[in-house]
């Protein structure tokens, strides 16, 4: 009985110190963990910052102090160009075609005379310029594009008779006439835009006009047993020398934005050259060309919106204005003057053309 008492006491005791022994080493490897400082891992690397990106500066705003700075819009590399909408209406003067006599039986002579009325129609105008250096002057060249067209009819009844008044003053019951215009014209100018005034600029200019007008007339008529149509060429070319002055008058800035009342006036005169021509049934007259010098005077009025952007390097203007053009003795076809004994006499027109209407221009600096 003491025996197994004996072994039973050995075994726990055994036991017991097993588990102190277990319970030491594990706190021993606890301690030896944690005995070196614990040290965190490092940072990651800032990201590396970006080149910076290099922009030219803007240039600085040239400063007005005298009255006769320059006045030409701020661009980097002085170019420009623009480009005209024109809405158009062509006059000439002696467009009168033909007389209608309202009642044939009658003493008196009387009725109204047909004139023909051209047609409002588009045209177009577009040109290339730079500012120089020298002296702060400007030159451009530009085209100008247009033509027009209209007809008109004549047609009689009862005791009524027409009138031819280009041909041979035949008398018709039929009548119809169709006009065509074509102009063209080419320039060049030189001239220097400053500023007179804080608000006001002007810019006289100097140059050289050169093209040419053509007029063609075609005429058809119905006679009581005939028939019979005639057929007349107006050409004009020429050359000469121009000039004018433009203005501007500002009345509002709105940072970068500029409005402005503007006025142009220009003119030339031109020597020339006018191809005439004349055949119909039993007409064929020659020897009616002839050189003359011919004025021209032009005028235009408006309002117009100026901008800069693009740190001033480049420029955007709008203008939109009524333009008159007058051209003095386009019109030299022949006019007939019956006389006594039915005699024929013949003499020259010598009519102006006018053209006037809407001008709407674009301009672009860079």
């Amino acid at each position: 009985m003491n025996k197994i008492v004996l072994i039973s006491f050995a075994a726990l005791t055994s036991f017991i110190i097993a588990d102190d022994i277990i319970a030491i080493e594990e706190s021993q490897m606890i301690s030896g963990s944690c005995s070196k400082p614990c040290t965190p891992p490092p940072p990651p690397e800032p990201c590396k910052p970006k080149p910076p990106v290099c922009k030219k500066p803007c240039p600085p705003v040239p400063v007005c102090d005298n009255t006769l700075c320059s006045a030409v819009p701020l661009s980097e590399n002085g170019w420009f160009i623009f480009a005209d909408a024109l809405y158009w209406h062509a006059s000439v003067d002696n467009a009168d075609w033909a007389f209608k006599n309202n009642d044939t039986t009658s003493f008196v002579i009387s009725g109204p005379n047909h004139s023909l009325n051209f047609k409002w129609s588009w045209g177009f105008r577009a040109g290339i310029g730079a500012n120089m250096d020298y002296d702060q002057w400007d030159t451009n060249v530009y085209y100008t594009w247009f033509r027009t067209r209209n007809s008109n009819s004549l047609g009689t009844k009862g005791n009524q008779v027409g009138s031819d008044l280009f041909g041979l003053a035949s008398s018709f019951t039929q009548g119809s006439i169709n006009w065509k215009i074509h102009f063209s014209m080419i320039d060049w100018e030189l001239g220097r835009p400053f500023y007179v005034s804080k608000h006001l600029s002007l810019r006289p200019h100097i140059g050289i006009k050169g093209g040419w007008i053509n007029q063609h007339v075609r005429e058809s008529f119905t006679k009581a047993t005939s028939h019979y149509s005639s057929t007349t060429k107006n050409d004009f070319w020429g050359v000469g020398a121009s000039g004018g002055f433009n203005s501007a008058w500002t009345f509002a800035v709105l940072g970068t934005h500029h409005f402005d009342f503007f006025g142009d006036f220009a003119g030339a005169l031109m020597y020339g050259h006018f191809d005439v021509k004349h055949a119909e049934t039993s007409f064929m007259p020659s020897g009616l060309d002839r050189n003359l010098m011919v004025p021209m005077l032009q005028a235009i009025f408006g309002m117009s919106w100026d901008t800069s952007f693009n740190c001033n390097r480049c420029h955007f203007g709008l203008r939109v204005g009524y333009e008159f053009q007058n051209w003095w003795k386009q019109n030299q076809m022949l006019r007939n003057e019956t006389s006594l004994f039915n005699l024929v006499n013949y003499s020259r027109f010598a009519g102006d053309l006018g053209l006037q209407g809407l001008t709407i221009d674009f301009r672009f600096d860079f």
